[in-house]
């Protein structure tokens, strides 16, 4: 029994090692993001987003975004809803239609927003969609906000595999 247990401990291994149901994401460089989302928590805001960065084969680092317009004196470059925080993405283990996306925003009580959360997302069309995901509050009793719809693309093209 003890040697059965040990081949399996070590056929266990070499399948983690070999990263089986790694996922990847091709190609690898730089990339544009354009798409919108309606947040809420206090009240409910419609932002553009507009963004871009680079990404290795499994994350990208988001490095600028902003809201340049959306839902009047709540988003755009005087509005209360700002971006919070370093922005990425990650593949999802095992999955080739969902990414793990880290994000935030400030809000219009100025308490902000910010975590990872897991995302559709669609090989045919290089789009994370957004359905009522929830990111937690920065501050300990805040409320938390929900990214309630919407989605961004990837420019040029990202597959998931």
């Amino acid at each position: 029994m003890k040697k059965f247990a040990s081949v399996c401990f070590a056929a266990a291994a070499v399948l983690a090692a070999t990263g089986v149901n790694a996922q990847t994401i091709s190609p690898t460089g730089s990339f544009t993001i354009s798409g919108s989302a309606v947040m809420q928590q206090s009240t409910t805001a419609n932002c553009t987003i507009s963004a871009a960065g680079t990404n290795t084969s499994t994350a990208g680092t988001i490095t600028s975004r902003s809201f340049p317009s959306g839902t009047f004196g709540l988003c755009g470059p005087l509005g209360l809803v700002q971006p919070y925080g370093a922005w990425s993405f990650r593949v999802a283990p095992g999955q080739t239609n969902k990414i793990y996306l880290k994000v935030g925003a400030n809000t219009v009580l100025n308490k902000p927003c910010y975590g990872e959360v897991l995302v559709d997302w669609d090989n045919a069309t290089s789009k994370a969609t957004f359905n009522n995901n929830v990111l937690p509050a920065v501050n300990a009793g805040d409320p938390s906000c929900t990214l309630v719809s919407g989605g961004v693309i990837i420019s040029a093209a990202r597959t998931i595999s």
